[in-house]
């Protein structure tokens, strides 16, 4: 079981915006708090999936985890045999990078023991979290195409074929790292294949967003969205928690 320290409470100023965090535990994520507010979810200008963009009344406050899930924090889980194995990292190295070849319920397992652990409710985040947190309080009609710097191809001049240390480039106004680019993320919301009302819900499938370091700009936005089978895993598949905040 992990040293449980008091929640400690982090405080700092990034881009005008104070980025209030904490932290659980010495192996649980570091994990920013985010006020919601009503935001434009989609985009027009995007793929099928992304479409139409709609105003999303959204007032239920949360925590998000300021990195992916890395191979250190996921392999304690392994250890105190809340999760599997740990996953292979093709050779690129563990410790802080993003654990990779990571299914739907390998994500839901990490999220159950860190609940088990804290008695918190950690979980994987919803997709309307997800995107609200990746805008980083800028919310435009049109998605950008990415961060000033993210890891995914194209965008940077020393882009490699494998994942970067998290948080190795700047955090979005939010306080969080790689919400664009280095791995895509699980959501633990179903998939429908675009946003209109009379679409069918696929819960066969779960969202995943954010784009990775293999694909290039257009995939790496706030807005993109793919839905993926639940079981599976590849090396540019990842995770990060949430927090629901009474």
């Amino acid at each position: 079981m992990m040293n449980m320290p008091a929640t400690a409470q982090d405080q700092l100023q990034l881009n005008n915006h104070v980025v209030d965090s904490f932290q659980d535990c010495d192996i649980c994520p570091v994990m920013v708090k985010i006020t919601a507010k009503d935001f434009y979810m989609g985009n027009d200008f995007g793929k099928k999936a992304e479409k139409p963009r709609h105003l999303v009344k959204f007032n239920d406050n949360f925590s998000l985890a300021q990195k992916e899930t890395s191979f250190d924090q996921y392999n304690a889980c392994v250890i105190d045999r809340g999760c599997n194995e740990l996953p292979w990292d093709r050779d690129w190295g563990m410790a802080s990078r993003p654990v990779i070849y990571v299914n739907y319920q390998d994500a839901v397992d990490y999220a159950a023991w860190l609940a088990k652990i804290t008695g918190k409710n950690y979980r994987l985040p919803n997709e309307i979290e997800w995107e609200f947190a990746a805008w980083g309080s800028v919310n435009s009609k049109k998605s950008p195409t990415g961060y000033k710097i993210a890891n995914c191809h194209g965008c940077i001049d020393d882009w490699a074929h494998m994942s970067f240390t998290v948080g190795k480039y700047p955090a979005n106004p939010y306080g969080l790292y790689d919400m664009l680019g280095n791995v895509m993320e699980w959501t633990s919301s179903c998939w429908q294949k675009n946003y209109h009302k009379d679409t069918k819900i696929d819960c066969k499938k779960r969202v995943r967003r954010g784009g990775s370091w293999y694909f290039n700009q257009w995939v790496s936005t706030p807005t993109y969205r793919y839905g993926g089978r639940m079981d599976r895993k590849n090396y540019d598949i990842g995770f990060r928690v949430a927090l629901s905040i009474d």
